[in-house]
């Protein structure tokens, strides 16, 4: 992960366009890499003046825009950084963020919790949730988000870091 933020400070001033810049970052793992790790990433670029929002996935879970109360998923593909060469894909997708939304990016150790019968709490459930709580500020948000998700594992093992960022558009 450090290699990975390291190519990704030194490449993002190149570039603006974040498919590049993350081609770019695979590459790199590629070669500097030794060949057993990947990693996936979200990685998004804001005209703050517009609102526009550039981004690329490379094999993380979909980012989740919450508008007005409701949780919409962000499209794109794209393969993680450092196991592909031949193979690699990503797309470059557009979204123009609006006052009030609120972006949502986390791990899959959200998604992935299960309960102590093994059922997974899974992004339709996250999803619910976030619409749920929309209405709460940020901070409050998040911590009944994640109370929530302590409640739903119960006893169960946690297997999985569970992280999550939320930024608001103002």
């Amino acid at each position: 992960m450090a290699l990975t933020r390291s190519l990704l400070r030194a490449e993002a001033p190149r570039q603006s366009s974040p498919e590049a810049v993350l081609s770019n970052v695979n590459q790199l793992l590629l070669e500097l890499g030794d060949g057993s790790t990947f990693v996936t990433l979200f990685y998004g670029v804001i005209d703050r003046r517009t609102g526009r929002m550039l981004y690329s996935r490379a094999g993380h879970d979909r980012p989740l825009l919450l508008r007005k109360g409701v949780a919409q998923s962000l499209s794109g593909d794209g393969t993680p950084l450092g196991i592909l060469n031949d193979d690699f894909r990503l797309s470059q997708e557009e979204v123009r963020l609006l006052s009030g939304d609120r972006l949502v990016l986390y791990t899959d150790g959200l998604t992935d919790v299960a309960a102590p019968d093994g059922a997974m709490f899974n992004r339709d459930r996250l999803a619910a949730l976030l619409e749920s709580f929309a209405g709460q500020p940020l901070e409050p948000m998040c911590a009944a988000l994640f109370a929530h998700l302590l409640e739903y594992q119960g006893d169960a093992e946690q297997y999985d870091d569970m992280s999550m960022l939320v930024m608001e558009v103002e």
